[in-house]
């Protein structure tokens, strides 16, 4: 997006469909995940352990979509480096509804199990003002009942048409940080259903102009844990004089440290995982 705003030139709309189609299956790829590891750092084992298996079935779609599990040369200047055919979209379609009904299984468990919520519940809480004065992003904030998405009140690509609604939890504790990736990967799993079903026809790539010389850029993305924001300083040629990546672990990794008072050492993994930061996200 930085190359786009500084060549003045934005990328064709099927190729921004099929960007926020990957960045979903991230998003539901690393919720699944942590769905899995909450549950694991708790010891229920089903959920920790259904949940490591369907996150490979998000990953797989990804490498459907581009050839990597990790969409890996998918997102390039001015668009996207792989077209998505109508025969890969209904396979990601059947591939979506099959991941869709085993995750509601292996995440109802934790729901109906009184000792799950009793462990979640009260856990590691972060109160709503002191969340605000941290500026806490992504579903560290979201659990505690701020309304804060970049897709929303930034909007980029295909979510400046179709929108993905906010969902939030009030607790603040890690059952609110648990609940809050359930929801969103439901509102992801609906997004990508839309998505498949209608996805605009044209290119998915256009030639960029070169970068305007001596200017500012400033991108951000709601990746899965929070705002990503990349900023870029041009110098007289064009060239970049600055570049500079700021990770949502960033504004979080104080959030986890309050989350942390007046707990036991013994719910220190359960918070650690609620949050489930970056360590390098805070050195970028």
């Amino acid at each position: 997006m930085v190359l786009g705003a500084l060549s003045g030139r934005h990328a064709p709309a099927r190729a921004e469909a099929i960007r926020g189609i990957a960045l979903e299956l991230e998003r539901l790829a690393n919720h699944t995940g942590d769905l899995g590891a909450i549950a694991g750092d708790i010891g229920y084992l089903p959920t920790a352990s259904f949940c490591g298996r369907i996150r490979g079935d998000f990953l797989n779609m990804s490498a459907v979509l581009c050839g990597s599990r990790f969409s890996r040369g998918l997102v390039r200047p001015g668009g996207v480096g792989f077209d998505l055919g109508k025969n890969t979209a209904d396979e990601l379609m059947a591939r979506l509804a099959a991941a869709r009904s085993d995750l509601t299984n292996a995440v109802d468990l934790l729901w109906s199990t009184p000792s799950v919520m009793a462990r979640l519940e009260g856990t590691g809480k972060v109160e709503k003002d002191v969340a605000q004065d941290l500026g806490l992003v992504g579903p560290a904030v979201r659990a505690c009942g701020i309304s804060r998405d970049v897709r929303r009140d930034h909007p980029f690509g295909i979510f400046s048409m179709s929108h993905i609604p906010s969902v939030l939890a009030e607790s603040g504790d890690a059952y609110g940080r648990t609940l809050v990736r359930w929801l969103e990967a439901e509102k992801s799993m609906d997004f990508l259903e839309e998505q498949l079903r209608q996805l605009p026809g044209g290119p998915v790539r256009t030639e960029l102009a070169p970068p305007a010389a001596s200017s500012v850029a400033v991108a951000m993305t709601e990746g899965w844990r929070g705002e990503v924001c990349h900023v870029a300083i041009t110098d007289e040629t064009g060239r970049f004089a600055r570049y500079k990546i700021v990770d949502p672990s960033f504004h979080n990794w104080s959030g986890l440290a309050m989350a942390l008072r007046n707990e036991q050492i013994s719910d220190f993994p359960l918070c650690n995982k609620s949050f489930n930061l970056s360590y390098c996200g805070f050195d970028l």
